[in-house]
């Protein structure tokens, strides 16, 4: 169960109470601070937690008085919890929650919200729009399209109150038949769901059934290029400027272990100098986190090769055609498993899916091979805790999940370590 506590947290002695939310998601525990507007002097927290009986008029006043406002923060902040993804619940929603409750915004009695799926969809994405990133809203609007085509195949019109097990199972069974696969139509089900929490903090009646919105992942391959393949790629010779422009960007990719939107965003004006060792700050486009990478003597060195600058940033399109050329030519051939964009009706309409199949690597190759590829590599050669803060990934259990690694293959290297530990 989510708590909300009080705490002095202040070396003054006056200050506000810091709010406390503490709650377990997936058997971690959770807990975050932000200030409220109880302000109180030290002493004064130190009887009420002491539990004094106040004689003194004004001190029981001043006591009934914090009780009062702390509860009533507390109710609110534990009823927008319950209504939030506790996936989505972290610093940043604790404070905004906070000062919406010191500072609710303006009825606005002339709203109209959408009761349909749709409707509410563009509406979320128009109230939002200042908040997702435009991969976040790329996505949402590809959901969107397939939504209206399973709409116009079923004759449906759907109401948020609709999704729920029926909705789920026949969705399911509209997108197999369209050839998608388990983890795309398990994202495509996540984003409905998060539409339809939202309206239902907006007051949207929406089906009890909501929850069971699930469908297990489909484990596939991680494709990453190994050390020598790397090597393979940094010795070929005879490449046209653009093909040497686009490998030099994919093995400053694998050293630095960032999605193509940030690594073809940096400049020699990001590099600093510390301690005798190079460093890059930059801000991630998707999460907004800042990141700060060590310069690994792999990006030194094509850094050195042009005079000081990295490379001449390139389309994704052109990005990822090119650096498939690169591998060919470099021999990164042997057969795996993997998903490969496929037209499935070259004599029709385009339907591209990802087709499951033993492909020659170099075909597997796209821009995300360098952030996999750099967290592949570096795992149990560094901590964990500093690998995630460099991929940016939010906790170790979701960068464990992005390179495949399951609880055995923790526990097997565990037992190595253990042992060499003796």
């Amino acid at each position: 169960m989510p708590a909300l506590t009080y705490q002095y947290r202040s070396n003054k002695d006056n200050a506000s109470l810091e709010a406390r939310l503490s709650f377990t998601h997936s058997g971690k525990r959770y807990s975050f601070y932000t200030r409220s507007k109880v302000e109180v002097s030290r002493s004064f927290w130190k009887e009420y937690q002491d539990g004094i009986n106040f004689r003194d008029v004004v001190k029981s006043n001043r006591k009934k008085e914090v009780e009062d406002h702390t509860r009533d923060l507390r109710n609110y902040v534990l009823n927008e919890f319950d209504k939030a993804q506790t996936s989505a619940i972290d610093k940043d929603w604790l404070k905004n929650t906070v000062h919406t409750y010191y500072y609710p915004p303006e009825p606005d009695t002339f709203e109209v919200i959408p009761y349909s799926l749709l409707g509410y969809w563009d509406y979320y994405l128009n109230i939002r729009k200042h908040e997702l990133s435009n991969v976040e809203q790329n996505k949402f609007k590809v959901t969107k399209h397939k939504l209206e085509r399973y709409e116009k195949e079923t004759a449906q019109n759907i109401e948020i109150r609709d999704i729920k097990d029926d909705f789920k199972n026949d969705f399911i069974e509209y997108c197999q038949s369209e050839n998608y696969s388990q983890n795309t139509i398990k994202k495509d089900l996540a984003l409905i769901k998060r539409v339809c929490n939202h309206a239902k903090m907006k007051g949207v009646l929406v089906s009890p059934e909501l929850d069971n919105l699930k469908i297990k992942s489909e484990k596939t391959p991680k494709i990453y290029l190994s050390f020598v393949e790397l090597q393979k790629i940094k010795e070929l010779q005879g490449l046209t400027d653009y093909l040497d422009n686009a490998r030099d960007w994919l093995i400053i990719s694998c050293y630095t272990g960032q999605r193509v939107s940030d690594f073809m965003r940096f400049t020699s004006k990001m590099l600093r100098r510390e301690k005798g060792a190079t460093f890059l700050d930059i801000t991630q486009v998707k999460t907004g986190k800042i990141v700060t990478i060590p310069v690994l003597p792999e990006v030194v060195e094509l850094l050195d090769k042009r005079n000081g600058q990295f490379p001449r940033p390139i389309s994704d399109q052109r990005y990822n055609e090119w650096i498939k050329e690169v591998c060919r030519r470099a021999k990164i051939d042997k057969n795996i498993s993997g998903r490969l964009a496929t037209n499935l009706n070259p004599d029709g309409d385009t339907q591209i899916r990802n087709v499951l199949g033993e492909y020659e690597k170099w075909r597997l190759v796209t821009s995300h091979i360098g952030r996999r590829s750099f967290a592949t590599n570096y795992y149990g050669k560094i901590p964990t805790s500093y690998l995630k803060n460099i991929t940016g990934h939010g906790t170790e259990t979701m960068l464990l999940s992005y390179i495949g690694k399951s609880s055995k293959d923790t526990a097997f290297e565990a037992y190595e370590l253990l042992m060499n530990a003796k």
